[in-house]
């Protein structure tokens, strides 16, 4: 991708519809000039999941899991706007305040990382990467996930894993040398149908928790990574892109029926 996903909203329909403004994800060299993303109402996975998703619980879970073990996750949906305090305590400092839903129209979804009594510690979809907070269990359902992304910059390579089976492979186009993709661990936080599947960004996009290490500003946002389709499949396998990862696009139309948010996404 040539710009980074929540750097690029733009409220460009007022009445019914999320607005995406996006740039073009043109190969290096190209013009790079910015096309207008709309997000369609009514298709399936718009600010939602798509239909693969494990059932939400209305009430906490007592044996909730961390982070990716064993191939499972567990992430928490906000019930409504979201306090997240700086440790697991009432009467600690409010961190900051997460609205129920994102900038994208997601409901807001935290990875969890561990928990205590009546409280989980999450991983938080702010800068600076890595950032964590803690969260109320009364405040969010929880969720359970058996699948998980892997991102290998080196190979250029993404695998979707079901448990500890690989589900999905295929070559990636990634960021360029000043613009490069990060590294770390993340999560799914968006899930957007695009209005042109044969446009820039292809049939769907994922937000992710990340943010660019070189763009603390792009187009008016905070340089938030995805992955997402594309119209350049000769870009496919090269180093391109603002910092997001490109799909082939018959490869991001599974991915849509099978990474809900929350998904851990490791990249290396």
């Amino acid at each position: 991708m040539r710009s980074p996903i929540r750097s690029l909203l733009r409220p460009l329909l007022l009445v019914l519809l999320a607005a995406l403004a996006l740039g073009a994800c043109s190969s290096a060299g190209g013009t790079g000039t910015a096309t207008g993303d709309t997000v369609a109402t009514g298709a399936p996975g718009n600010g939602g999941d798509p239909p693969a998703v494990q059932i939400t619980t209305d009430a906490p879970d007592p044996g909730a899991k961390p982070a990716v073990t064993g191939g499972a996750s567990t992430n928490v949906q906000a019930k409504g706007d979201l306090k997240v305090y700086a440790s697991p305590d009432a009467k600690a400092k409010v961190a900051t305040t997460l609205e129920a839903k994102t900038g994208l129209g997601s409901k807001t979804t935290l990875l969890v990382l561990d928990q205590r009594d009546g409280w989980f510690h999450v991983s938080l979809p702010t800068r600076p990467n890595g950032s964590t907070g803690w969260v109320k269990a009364a405040d969010v359902n929880v969720r359970h996930n058996d699948v998980s992304v892997q991102v290998d910059l080196g190979a250029r390579k993404l695998t979707v894993f079901r448990g500890d089976s690989a589900a999905v492979e295929s070559p990636i186009a990634v960021g360029e040398a000043d613009t490069p993709t990060p590294s770390g661990s993340f999560y799914v936080t968006d899930f957007l149908q695009t209005p042109d599947a044969k446009g820039a960004y292809g049939p769907f996009a994922f937000g992710l928790s990340g943010h660019s290490p070189t763009l603390t500003e792009f187009a008016g946002g905070d340089g938030q990574i995805g992955i997402h389709g594309t119209n350049d499949p000769s870009s496919i396998g090269k180093a391109v892109s603002h910092g997001c990862v490109r799909l082939p696009n018959d490869v991001v139309a599974v991915l849509a029926n099978l990474v809900p948010l929350g998904t851990p996404v490791t990249i290396v």
